[in-house]
């Protein structure tokens, strides 16, 4: 089963407004201080937001779900995205994977995709889990 991911994540949305807030809390604090410059926080918050927006271009868009694996698209080949960085946090998944030697993750949660599939995403994370070696 494929499954296209939607064009920004949760997390990646819930990103942009933490970056908002906090350019607008900057402010708030330096608008008390009359002596320190206006704008630090708008110009932190731009850079923020188009480091976040060029992380969200560079993900990837599809998912495979295979029988014993999860697959990303990742540029023009397939890669495993169950490495010993994914992780099941409660509903959602963190997936992780390599592809042009620079690692990329995905926070997916019942607001990107339908709980079938995450359950599914679940299950595959659990057996992909090795035990510790002692």
């Amino acid at each position: 089963m494929t499954l296209e991911l939607p064009r920004w994540l949760l997390a990646e949305r819930l990103a942009f407004g933490l970056i908002l807030a906090g350019a607008l809390v900057t402010e708030v604090v330096l608008v008390r201080y009359p002596a320190l410059r206006q704008g630090p926080g708008l110009l932190a918050a731009a850079l923020l937001a188009l480091w976040q927006w060029r992380l969200g271009r560079h993900r990837s868009r599809r998912v495979r779900l295979g029988p014993a694996d999860i697959e990303v698209q990742a540029g023009a080949v397939p890669t495993s995205a169950t490495g010993p960085r994914a992780r099941i946090l409660g509903r959602s998944v963190v997936l992780h994977w390599r592809a042009n030697g620079r690692s990329r993750t995905a926070w997916l949660t019942p607001a990107d995709l339908p709980p079938a599939a995450l359950r599914r995403m679940r299950v595959c994370c659990r057996t992909q889990r090795r035990p510790a070696v002692s």
